[in-house]
């Protein structure tokens, strides 16, 4: 349901996803995390399409919108230096780990 401009206006400001997700691998510079756990240590309430730590059947789709976000972002701040991407093999399979760029 679109709101009006008054009832955006008197919203509160957020810094972006991609500002947290910096924060988050920043902070925890000493690990390396996939685009699943990325997404759920960052998609808070205002941001997210569903609550992807909790899932639930109705939140599948949302979940999915969250996790392609995060992973977009993920992959523009590899583009542009600020972040490191590593294939792994976890044993199920390779997956893509980021943290931030070795000082």
């Amino acid at each position: 349901m679109p709101i009006s401009i008054d009832a955006f206006e008197e919203g509160s400001e957020r810094y972006s996803i991609e500002e947290r997700i910096v924060q988050f691998l920043h902070e925890h510079d000493k690990q390396a995390y996939n685009v699943r756990e990325v997404t759920e240590a960052v998609m808070e309430t205002g941001w997210s399409e569903a609550n992807v730590a909790h899932a639930e059947d109705g939140d599948l789709i949302g979940c999915i919108i969250d996790v392609a976000t995060v992973s977009s972002i993920l992959d523009r701040l590899v583009d542009h230096g600020a972040l490191e991407r590593r294939i792994i093999d976890t044993g199920d399979g390779e997956r893509s780990y980021y943290r931030t760029r070795a000082t």
